[in-house]
């Protein structure tokens, strides 16, 4: 059967799209996209556009849990668009998670470090079992500080659109990329300790 070439051209993106490669564990998926509170007219939170696609690697538990699995099974071409629930991101708002901070912890050699101790300043510490977390202050006062360890969109509700344009498989660079940490999507800690939704 002879197939018109007019008809073949038209027909080429699904021939295409029908054997691309699909977003699976231990892929790469380049993407635009761009985050929201609560709808499309929400507050921006973070994006990246055609110009400068991302490029996230699935499988590592690098990114929200939520933003991850639903876009597993997408493939080149593939516009999405979601809402992203508390729980599928960064968790409730914890009113446990605010407490004060005796001034005593931010004292190095003897000095305390009052360049650190400004409201909104976040921090790296660590919790009781010795694991890095991050707060910010909310409240100074005279013998403490008040602190807030909830990631900061902790509580809210997330939209996601976007358009995925390639898909391949993950390669030994991806992980282990020179001058990088390997998270392929441009931050390099968990989730919880990162300000960006989607990298890690």
């Amino acid at each position: 059967m002879y197939l018109n070439k007019k008809y073949f051209i038209i027909l080429l993106p699904f021939i295409l799209k029908k054997f691309s490669m699909k977003i699976e564990n231990n892929t790469v998926a380049i993407m635009a996209y761009k985050i929201t509170i609560d709808d499309k007219k929400g507050e921006l939170i973070e994006s990246a556009d055609e110009q400068h696609p991302k490029s996230m690697i699935f499988g590592l538990n690098k990114m929200i849990p939520g933003f991850e699995s639903k876009l597993l099974g997408h493939q080149p071409g593939d516009s999405f668009e979601f809402d992203l629930t508390a729980d599928e991101s960064f968790g409730d708002y914890r009113n446990e998670m605010v407490i004060d901070v005796p001034k005593t912890a931010f004292v190095v050699d003897g000095k305390l470090r009052e360049d650190l101790l400004f409201i909104e300043n976040e921090i790296g510490m660590m919790d009781s079992q010795g694991n890095p977390i991050r707060g910010r202050i909310v409240e100074l006062h005279d013998e403490h500080v008040k602190m807030d360890f909830n990631h900061r969109l902790a509580g809210k509700k997330l939209f996601v659109t976007g358009t995925i344009y390639d898909v391949r498989q993950v390669t030994a660079e991806d992980l282990n990329p020179s001058g990088g940490c390997g998270c392929g999507s441009g931050g390099c800690g968990s989730h919880e300790e990162s300000s960006s939704c989607c990298s890690s």
